[in-house]
């Protein structure tokens, strides 16, 4: 037998001894005929014809006059079978094009039969049709692939009609969808992201600064030692070593720099107690509309420039890191005023208690989920809750491990820190104004003040309700409008 992609005669009366020897040995296999096709060839001098089976199945072709040879071009793509001298039987192998030619004993051509092998379809077809039963679907065949037309009333219909197609793909974009909304409904969606962060730090401990002649010492959190003017500071003292112990503000420890003062040192010891608080609160309220079925998102924030490569010319090439709120979603509109909404958020900042060469680290918070709601319903996503708490002390090398008194020689620090984040989200169908209806904005119900109205009253806008109350005199008493004549004796006023 020759290769799969080289034709192959076949002689009638071989293959019908093959077949007989076949059958007596119980070792052929034949076609099953429930499932085989008939079609009816008129054979002449080489008229061509044409014949579609599909792969795995078998066509019986019955011809007018006999035939003595058969030529298929193509095995892979489907082999043929003599079953008698006027008639024989195509198998489908694999998606493609060939073709056969009859010869008669004298080796003159009697006809070419052109074979396609495809899908058929027509499962997938019963299938589309019982998932959305009075949908105007039409289930195509496009170079083995399935293509659904047609039009469907909403993005549910649209969705079950690909997923019953999908169960007949061999493998993935098998599946091409081409089917219309007749009504694409669209989706608002209201989205409120609340960030609270509170912080609580407590602060004590004891700071010693001392001068022995020219040499000056000290400790505690935040001390500094300038060694050029000999001056010693602290974020919650700024006198120098020995000034203040004889003011009338004198720090806690005076008696103790009073005894040491015999000794020619001056020491000036400075208890720290200090108590912070913080609150800080962030909303963030986008509002995105987007047709059904289609993706859309929301950005507030900033960037940053981080380096991320060196060129060969010695330049630094960035990238910038985005930071703040970012908001995707996709809304599917399932039918009964249900909303499908797969929704992706993301809040970070900038963490500048992370340096790495000079470029800050971010914190980021991220959430995903996927959430079926009615119009108009709200659904809130928290429980990321953030706590750190860090502890800090600061102390003389030994003498602050001395029990009771080394409480005088160390200082310590205390930061405790919460961040919680919420996010509401509530979808709502929606519909494009008719024709000529304008939308109301914010500046509808004002104008800029003029002249008068800004130097004289100091308006910088004015409330278009009132210039109405003013026009129509709602609320105005006896006769109001512009005055025509000011001579007039009794100075009345002429009614618009």
């Amino acid at each position: 037998m020759c290769s799969a992609n080289k034709g192959r005669r076949i002689k009638r009366r071989f293959a019908v001894a093959a077949i007989l020897a076949s059958a007596l040995t119980g070792e052929v296999i034949w076609p099953d005929r429930a499932m085989a096709q008939d079609l009816r060839l008129s054979l002449g001098a080489g008229t061509v014809s044409r014949a579609q089976v599909r792969p795995g199945m078998t066509l019986t072709v019955q011809t007018n006059i006999p035939y003595a040879d058969l030529v298929i071009g193509k095995t892979s793509v489907a082999d043929v079978v003599p079953l008698s001298d006027r008639s024989f039987y195509i198998q489908g192998n694999a998606p493609g094009i060939t073709n056969i030619s009859l010869f008669n004993e004298d080796k003159k051509l009697l006809g070419i039969v052109d074979v396609r092998v495809r899908q058929d379809f027509s499962d997938v077809n019963a299938a589309v049709r019982a998932a959305v039963p009075g949908a105007d679907i039409k289930v195509l065949n496009r170079n083995e692939k399935i293509v659904l037309s047609g039009m469907v009333a909403n993005a549910s219909q649209q969705a079950a009609a690909i997923a019953a197609a999908q169960q007949f793909a061999e493998k993935d974009g098998q599946v091409i969808s081409s089917l219309g909304v007749t009504e694409n409904q669209q989706v608002a969606l209201q989205v409120r992201v609340i960030e609270a962060s509170r912080s609580v730090g407590r602060d004590l401990g004891v700071k010693v600064r001392a001068k022995g002649g020219t040499s000056l010492f000290g400790s505690g959190t935040g001390l500094s030692v300038n060694a050029e003017d000999g001056q010693a500071q602290t974020f919650l003292s700024d006198a120098d070593s020995g000034q203040r112990l004889a003011s009338t503000n004198t720090p806690f420890g005076t008696l103790v720099a009073q005894v040491l003062e015999g000794a020619g040192v001056k020491v000036d010891v400075i208890i720290d107690a200090l108590e912070k608080k913080g609150l800080a609160r962030r909303l963030a309220q986008p509002n995105l509309t987007t047709i059904s079925g289609e993706p859309a998102s929301f950005t507030v924030g900033g960037e940053v420039p981080i380096p991320s490569s060196l060129g060969d010319n010695g330049t630094v090439g960035y990238v910038y890191k985005d930071y703040g709120v970012r908001l995707n979603f996709l809304p599917t509109v399932l039918g009964h005023g249900k909303i499908n909404v797969r929704l992706e958020s993301e809040v970070s900042e900038i963490d500048r208690s992370l340096v790495v060469n000079g470029f800050p680290a971010f914190s980021t918070r991220k959430a995903s989920s996927v959430l079926e709601l009615r119009d108009g319903q709200s659904f809130a996503m928290a429980g990321m809750l953030q706590s750190v708490n860090e502890r800090d002390v600061q102390q003389l090398p030994w003498l602050g491990q001395i029990p009771i008194l080394g409480a005088l020689f160390r200082s310590t620090s205390f930061q405790k820190r919460e961040t919680d984040l919420v996010i509401v989200v509530t979808p709502y169908l929606v519909r494009p104004t008719s024709p000529g209806e304008a939308l109301r904005t914010p500046l509808d119900n004002t104008r800029p003040s003029n002249d008068a109205e800004l130097f004289a009253f100091g308006m910088l806008e004015v409330d278009k309700d009132m210039i109405r109350k003013f026009r129509d005199g709602v609320g105005a008493k006896g006769a109001y409008g512009h005055r025509i004549d000011l001579d007039f004796p009794d100075g009345a006023v002429v009614k618009k």
